[in-house]
């Protein structure tokens, strides 16, 4: 008679192994976050956003228009 075993949990050292890969990948990815968060242009946005609808209406402006404002012929939307 034939048996076959699989063995469907992974050795600990490869599960350490990938433990540690997220960690370092999470890590990057945080830092990644706080450098765009730290540009003046982030800034600009979270002030745009801040404002009410009339208060753009005010500037001229609606939310749609908020990126082209603040990021110029840089974005191509």
């Amino acid at each position: 008679m034939a048996s076959l075993n699989t063995n469907i949990t992974a050795p600990a050292a490869f599960a350490q192994a990938i433990h540690h890969l997220r960690a370092v990948g999470n890590a990057v990815l945080n830092l990644l976050v706080s450098i765009a968060e730290f540009t003046p242009r982030y800034r600009a946005i979270q002030y745009y956003n801040a404002l009410s609808d009339e208060d753009l209406a005010e500037m001229g402006m609606t939310r749609a228009d908020v990126v082209q404002k603040v990021f110029g012929g840089r974005m191509y939307l």
